[in-house]
């Protein structure tokens, strides 16, 4: 395993933060609550943060952290058998897969920030001329792949000097960043007229919009914004450092990115009403409403530039955070063999898989669909309840007992977080499973 480690307590807390608010925030949190009645899913997703989110995390980390090592091993080592040997394997192939389609995303935010910078964004005049923009450019396959691969470079060189040196400096100055960018969003939008009809769909809820549907939606929501299931948190729990508390720690990180959340939706929404369009948008959102909305503000084309370079921050250190994953896991799984690949080595080896499998996904939509599809829907929620039964049932009353109940006065918490982490979350994350299997 890298020998590499965080340095402190708030680089760690920073670079996790960073890696988890990424397009599940920024991109696909607003559509989520576009679609689904705004103010009634974002509280039903908070709750679902707290009850099914947090303690997801907090057994994500803790499985790194007492594991001591990368995917690769720590099932291994902490169940002392064999069988779990097929879930690393598992864990690697489905984030390649989930990368892959986030650096075509990724590309198409690079894309639209070019696009800004040029102008040529900020000149649409209605919702038709904003489709056909993004058409045009989602589907020049040459356009696209010259910036997904672009991403793919940006995020090797992210993590090219290591976790302390590379993630964790950089970190340090991307997610302060990033909140200044959704802060000035926000401050601007605040002063359009009309403005507080999309604070209104924010934070007035409307009972009539929640069904079991979008409760079920929301659940699903807090892999994507939290990252979880993906076996970056396992990998940052093993980087943590010997003193920081897994408990404390993940409770800040689910402040940041649920903040980072909040800021984007109040940064999209009030614009969106303001000048009267509808929210139910879906994933082409932030592609074809917002430089059409911030093209119609003063200082747009700059408003426009600022959004799309935050949303390509965002997305990179998250593509970041995933590989890293996979480095540690290349790195473990060859240390023992003939030719052991190097950190070097082994992130390249990963950025060229995931570029892969963007460019077949960029050459054909169907596959583009099936790859999105089988993670979202299958790799994912399956991960996440292999991950929560091993802890649960396996692990947990050796790492919970010993690691979160130094004093009597935690001891009550950790009753309530075995049995979410026993009973509750398990059959949630097979509700979530069902539902997009159409089950419901």
């Amino acid at each position: 395993m890298n020998k590499d480690r965080f340095s402190s307590k708030l680089g760690m807390i920073l670079a996790a933060a960073a890696g988890s608010v990424g397009l599940g925030n920024v991109w696909k949190f607003p559509y989520m609550l576009g679609e689904n009645g705004g103010a009634a899913f974002l509280l039903v997703y908070i709750l679902c943060v707290i009850l099914f989110g947090l303690p997801l995390m907090m057994a994500e980390f803790l499985i790194g952290k007492e594991g001591k090592g990368s995917v690769y091993s720590v099932y291994r080592h902490l169940s002392g058998t064999n069988h779990w040997n097929w879930l690393p394997w598992l864990t690697v192939t489905s984030t390649t897969l989930i990368t892959g389609v986030y650096l075509i995303i990724i590309g198409w935010c690079l894309g639209y920030l070019y696009l800004s910078i040029t102008g040529a964004v900020t000149q649409v005049v209605d919702i038709n001329s904003a489709g056909q923009i993004f058409h045009s450019f989602s589907g020049n396959s040459v356009q696209v792949v010259l910036f997904t691969t672009i991403s793919i470079l940006l995020s090797i060189a992210m993590l090219w000097a290591g976790v302390n040196k590379g993630v964790e400096r950089l970190s340090k100055i991307l997610m302060p960043l990033l909140l200044l960018l959704l802060v000035i969003l926000v401050v601007r939008v605040m002063f359009l007229d009309d403005a507080s009809k999309g604070y209104a769909f924010l934070f007035q809820p409307n009972w009539t919009c929640l069904t079991p549907r979008v409760v079920l939606e929301a659940m699903g929501q807090c892999f994507y914004s939290l990252s979880i299931g993906m076996g970056a948190l396992i990998t940052y729990g093993a980087y943590m450092p010997k003193e920081q508390g897994v408990a404390k720690g993940s409770i800040q990180i689910v402040v940041l990115d649920t903040l980072a959340a909040l800021l984007a939706g109040c940064a999209i929404f009030p614009a969106v009403f303001a000048f009267g369009f509808s929210p139910e948008q879906g994933p082409k959102l932030v592609f074809e409403m917002v430089p059409l909305v911030f093209g119609q503000m003063a200082g747009g084309r700059w408003f426009t530039l600022v959004f799309f370079a935050l949303l390509a921050i965002a997305a990179i250190t998250s593509v970041a955070f995933l590989m890293e994953m996979m480095v540690a896991a290349l790195v473990e799984a060859t240390a023992n063999k003939r030719h052991p690949l190097t950190r070097h080595h082994a992130l390249i080896l990963a950025g060229a898989a995931c570029l892969v499998v963007s460019v077949v996904c960029v050459l054909s939509s169907e596959m583009f669909s099936w790859v999105d599809f089988i993670t979202s829907t299958v790799t994912l929620p399956l991960i996440a309840l292999c991950t929560v039964i091993f802890f649960g049932w396996f692990v947990a009353d050796k790492l919970m007992l010993n690691k979160l109940s130094s004093t009597n006065s935690n001891k009550g918490w950790v009753v309530v977080f075995r049995f979410l982490i026993r009973w509750f979350i398990p059959v949630i994350i097979m509700l979530i499973l069902l539902n997009g299997l159409g089950a419901f």
